[in-house]
């Protein structure tokens, strides 16, 4: 039995179709039902229910497919404790994160670790959290940074963020006579025009919570899938819209609009590497989840400081340095 190939059946099983596992492992259907054909022979047993639709694991093949993804753990494993001996790291690693955080978090921290890790291939799949979770769960990323929480019961995380979503208005007087002591009312805002994330995207669960928890119906100019979309829209004046620590600090977008906090109730998330149960995490993993939390940690204590200074935080722009 060819264990780079025990892989085939794993995914078929996932998958609960041939031809979508065919498509995905990039082979052609019928040499992989060929191939399960042939180990089935082998072992002379059925891994599958062909005349169920979609198809289904048979009895004995669903103990193949237990023991299958032990001998596929144990072999990465293997893997993974030869690199650390040897400290040759020359695999990939595939992160997985939304497209809506990915310009600020990972461009810095992953000029980092090509210095350090020069033959390590990185592979961004850029989903949102959904399915992030889903992908972390098959095995098709190794890690994920996304928001808390999430849904899944075999998923570990390790926290490194907690910021605040503020409102985001043009740099106009108007604005800033509407702001009482750095925050604003959404009752002040209620006739204005939103420009906001996409429902895709987790934020937006936050924000329509927000609207639902004040008894407000915004009206809603357009909804992008990106927060530079955002923040560029509401520079240019076609509406209001919210946007968090992270994206604020990255180019320093607080010099070019009004940000306030939202005075009826704070929107806070915490972000985290997520990561499989039943992952044992490599150096060069362990190494990235310390980029991120020293990055982080960087930011979140020059923001304090020069709040506790009274300082703007325009000083602490994330992933410039």
């Amino acid at each position: 039995m060819d264990l780079n190939k025990l892989n085939y059946i794993v995914v078929i099983a996932e998958e609960k179709s041939f031809s979508k596992a065919a498509k995905k492992l990039f082979i052609s259907q019928p040499a992989l039902s060929q191939y399960v054909s042939t180990i089935e022979n082998e072992l002379n047993m059925k891994i599958f229910d062909r005349n169920k639709y979609p198809i289904k694991l048979t009895i004995t093949g669903e103990i193949f497919i237990k023991n299958a993804k032990e001998l596929l753990n144990l072999k990465a494993k293997m893997i993974r404790d030869i690199n650390s001996s040897t400290k040759v790291f020359s695999g990939t690693l595939k992160i997985g994160i939304s497209p809506f955080r990915s310009p600020y978090i990972l461009p810095n921290i992953l000029s980092q670790m090509k210095k350090i890790y020069p033959d390590i291939k990185l592979f961004i799949v850029e989903k949102y959290a959904k399915e992030l979770e889903k992908l972390l769960e098959k095995g098709d990323i190794d890690i994920a940074i996304m928001s808390l929480p999430f849904t899944s019961k075999n998923l570990s995380f390790k926290e490194f963020y907690d910021e605040e979503t503020y409102i985001i208005t043009p740099k106009t007087e108007y604005y800033s006579n509407l702001s009482e002591n750095g925050e604003i009312s959404l009752e002040k805002l209620k006739n204005e025009q939103f420009i906001l994330p996409s429902k895709k995207i987790k934020a937006r669960e936050k924000i329509d919570l927000l609207f639902y928890n004040n008894h407000l119906f915004p009206q809603i100019f357009l909804e992008a899938e990106t927060q530079e979309t955002i923040l560029s829209f509401v520079h240019v004046g076609l509406g209001i819209g919210f946007a968090s620590n992270m994206s604020l600090n990255h180019r320093d977008w607080k010099k070019d609009l009004n940000v306030f906090s939202i005075k009826e109730e704070k929107i806070f998330r915490k972000f985290a590497v997520v990561y499989r149960q039943d992952k044992i995490l490599n150096e060069v993993e362990l190494q990235l989840i310390d980029f991120i939390y020293n990055k982080f940690n960087s930011f979140r204590n020059c923001a304090t400081s020069n709040i506790t200074e009274g300082k703007s935080q325009q000083n602490c722009i994330y992933g410039n340095g």
